[in-house]
Order: C-alpha cells, then sequence, then structure tokens
C-alpha cells in the first residue's frame, strides 16, 4: 500500500506526460484497435502449420513458459484458477487496456486522498495494482458546489446514512439541501413472507458467526432445515452464502452426511461456479430444470437448488424473476474480510477523518453497512415485477436485533416475521403459496 506520489517515484514515471499520453489512446481507440487485431488473429491459430519465426516464435515460446509456471507447487493443478478466473471475469470483446488506460488518467488526476495497492505474486499472471479512492466527495465537491440539483437514484442504497455522510455532506453539502425520498416497491405487501429464522427443528441456535459456522451443530442444523424446506416450497429456490469457501463446506457437509442425496430427490441441486465461465451454463441448466419440473414432464422433482454466493455473478445483475425465484435463503451475515488491505485503509480513513457516528467509529458502521447492502442486493434478486411473489428467509439469529432489520428496505422490513419456533414456519410457507398458486 502506498500513497500516489511514492508509485509515480517508484515506477519512474512520475516526469512522463500522462495526459497527453491517455489522450492519445483515447483520440486513436488504439485499445480497441489492438483488441480487433488480436482477435483476428487469434482466431486463425493453429491454421497455419508452417513453423513460426521471429518475433511470432519468441512471444509463443514466452506464451509457453507463462503457462508452464502458473501451477504453483502447494497448490498442485488448481494452481492455475487465478490466471483463468482473471481472463473469465473479462466482459466478451473488451480490451484490457482500457483499464490501464483509465489507470494513467486516474494516476495524472493524482486524486487526493487516495492509495495504490500492490500485490506481488510468484507468478505474473496473479499480480495486479488497484488505485483506492477512500474519499468520493473529493471528485464530487465541484458537481455539489456548481448544480442547482443533484439527483441520485438506484434500487440497492440502503443503509442511505453512511451514503449521505460520504458524498453529499463531506462535499459541502448543507443538510437542508439533502432530501431522501423512498417510494415503496411495486409488488404488494401480501406477495412478499421474510421470515427470520434464529433456531432449526431441533431448536439448535443459528449463529453464522465466523465463530460457531463451522461447527457440526450448526452444519447438521442447517442441513435438517434445508431438507424441510424443500418439501414445502415450489419451483426455485436461491440459497446465497457468505463466501465460496462457506459454499465448499456446507456442500461437502450435506454430501458426507446423506441430506444432499435426499434434498436431491425432491429438487435439482446446481451451484455457482468460483470463475465466471460457466456461470451462464450453470444458470441455463438450472432455468430448464425448474421449468421442465413446472411442466410435468413425467420428473417426480419439484424444482431446482441454486447454491449462490453473495457478491458473486448471481447476486448481482441476474434476474430470478417468477418460478426461478420462489424463495431465496440466506445463510448468515456476509462480513467481508477485514483483515483485506483495502478494507483496513478505507475504515482507518473513516476512523480519522470521520470520527464517531451514533456511538460507533466510523470505520466499524462503514463495515457493518458493507454486510448489509450486500444482503439487500442479493434477496431483491428474487421480486421483479409487480405480480411476481416469494418467501424470503434469513438463517441467523443476528437478522432479529433491531438495528440489523432496520437496514433492510422498508418494503421487507415492514412484513418480517420472527417465528418463535421452527414449526410454524413450515405451516406459514404452505399457507403463502397455496394462497398465490390459486
Amino acid at each position: 500500500m502506498m500513497d500516489v506520489s511514492e508509485f509515480l517515484v517508484d515506477t519512474d514515471v512520475y516526469n512522463q506526460n500522462l495526459l497527453k499520453l491517455v489522450k492519445y489512446c483515447n483520440t486513436s481507440q488504439i485499445p480497441f484497435k489492438l483488441q480487433g487485431f488480436s482477435e483476428k488473429y487469434k482466431a486463425t491459430e493453429g491454421e497455419n502449420e508452417a513453423p513460426k519465426k521471429g518475433v511470432s516464435a519468441f512471444l509463443q515460446n514466452m506464451k509457453k513458459n507463462d503457462s508452464s509456471k502458473d501451477v504453483n507447487p502447494e497448490q498442485g493443478a488448481g494452481g492455475q484458477d487465478k490466471k483463468l478466473e482473471t481472463d473469465e471475469n473479462r466482459k466478451p470483446g473488451s480490451s484490457p487496456l482500457v483499464g490501464i488506460v483509465e489507470f494513467l488518467n486516474t494516476l495524472a488526476t493524482n486524486f487526493a486522498d487516495s492509495k495504490i495497492l500492490v500485490r506481488k505474486t510468484p507468478t505474473l499472471s496473479g499480480a495486479n495494482i488497484r488505485f483506492l479512492l477512500l474519499d468520493p466527495a473529493s471528485q464530487f465537491k465541484e458537481i455539489v458546489r456548481d448544480a442547482h440539483s443533484v439527483i441520485v437514484a438506484g434500487g440497492t442504497m440502503q443503509p442511505i446514512d453512511e451514503f449521505k455522510q460520504q458524498l453529499f455532506t463531506a462535499a459541502g453539502a448543507a443538510e437542508s439541501r439533502i432530501m431522501h425520498f423512498s417510494c415503496d416497491h411495486v409488488v404488494p405487501g401480501d406477495h412478499l413472507l421474510p421470515l427470520v429464522l434464529s433456531q432449526g427443528p431441533t431448536s439448535n441456535k443459528l449463529d453464522f458467526s465466523f465463530q460457531y459456522r463451522d461447527t457440526t451443530q450448526v452444519l447438521d442444523e442447517l442441513g435438517r432445515i434445508l431438507q424441510n424446506l424443500v418439501s414445502v416450497i415450489p419451483a426455485g429456490i436461491v440459497i446465497f452464502f457468505p463466501s465460496y469457501n462457506y459454499e465448499e463446506k456446507v456442500y461437502s457437509h450435506l454430501q458426507k452426511m446423506g441430506i444432499l442425496e435426499k434434498i436431491s430427490q425432491r429438487k435439482s441441486v446446481f451451484r455457482e461456479p468460483k470463475g465466471t465461465g460457466d456461470s451462464d451454463k450453470i444458470l441455463a441448466e438450472y432455468t430448464r430444470a425448474v421449468r421442465i419440473s413446472k411442466e410435468g414432464s413425467g420428473n417426480q422433482k419439484t424444482g431446482a437448488i441454486l447454491m449462490a454466493v453473495v457478491g458473486g455473478k448471481m447476486s448481482e445483475g441476474i434476474n430470478f424473476s417468477d418460478e426461478l425465484g420462489r424463495c431465496v435463503i440466506m445463510v448468515g451475515m456476509p462480513y467481508p474480510n477485514m483483515n483485506t488491505p483495502e478494507l483496513k485503509e478505507k475504515m482507518s480513513f473513516l476512523n480519522t477523518h470521520v470520527g464517531m457516528i451514533d456511538g460507533k467509529q466510523a470505520g466499524q458502521v462503514h463495515y457493518e453497512n458493507l454486510c448489509m447492502k450486500a444482503v439487500n442486493q442479493s434477496v431483491g434478486r428474487a421480486i421483479r415485477h409487480k405480480d411476481d411473489y416469494a418467501a424470503i428467509i434469513f438463517l441467523d439469529h443476528r437478522y432479529i436485533r433491531p438495528n440489523v432489520q432496520s437496514q433492510l428496505p422498508g418494503w421487507i422490513s415492514r412484513h418480517v416475521k420472527i417465528p418463535p419456533k421452527f414449526g410454524p414456519v413450515l405451516a406459514d410457507l404452505r399457507k403463502f403459496f397455496k394462497t398465490k398458486a390459486q
């Protein structure tokens, strides 16, 4: 982690005219031209069997050498995942040079209150450089100062207080100028059934905090809950886990205990891939499984389950409308890793420049808000139009807390039910779906 000025000196580019270089790249469109050039010749690669010479031979040799180094001896064959994931996350047809040009433009502007994070790895394919803007208000001050009105609109801006403070108040906007309007959801309240479960069928406490979530007791109780829910919820169920590692742990445990086999008898089970390369394929297979069961083609299964991850592709931009998402299950609270350099730097900056908010350090408030924004982003995947309906189930005793519920969108929080035991949950779900099926 270093300052921008320190990075410019270390890389020996402080005396370069970066603005001129960026202007040239944007005017000439060189990133896109090079991308088209590479795609054109990649399509014909291998068709010409003639031995390559000169630069072509050199580049091919470098490619082979780099591929041979991608495997980390400590990781085995899986050591290639990082490189593959980087390639898969790039949008089709996009030029990697665009990101470089944007980064150079950022360096040339030299934002205040920003850092450069450099990750070094044994292989170049796993290394990266990130620009961290710690103070978004520094880029918003001019707009707030000069514009008569500034309207920021979004569907997942809750919790809103930190957003207003960091973007408007810190940019110099008077409190009297800041107005917040939140309209209700287009879906009627009776089309939604949000449930908070603090315990499972055997009355074991549902605590998915880092300290307890790996215990056999919690994993067994989660298995029993899922086994019960698939028997009463029709069509598709999307389950969101806090991380890929925890999803893997839960899947392995359910498989080991034979619970996964029992669940599979009722619903087909799909898993979100860690990279984005197979995401569309998995989503298509999940959709097909749900719709086949709905059409009643002799299949005894009543739908499908998709095990997804908060922050993954399935939690953003994917619509699980109608039968694709009759229920969304949130397992635990997806707090980010507090030990990442980016988050530590952001929290430290907020603690220093903002101080206390309602008795809590600003960094801690930011940390908690990141979790709830991720929750709200994920659970909103199921309700996509005015005639849609779905159940939303929060699995963790911490969702009972009023301060947590207050950070849910109003169209969800005002309808939340907290059953005292697990038994009534199944009855409520049966009644809800029976009513909507009529």
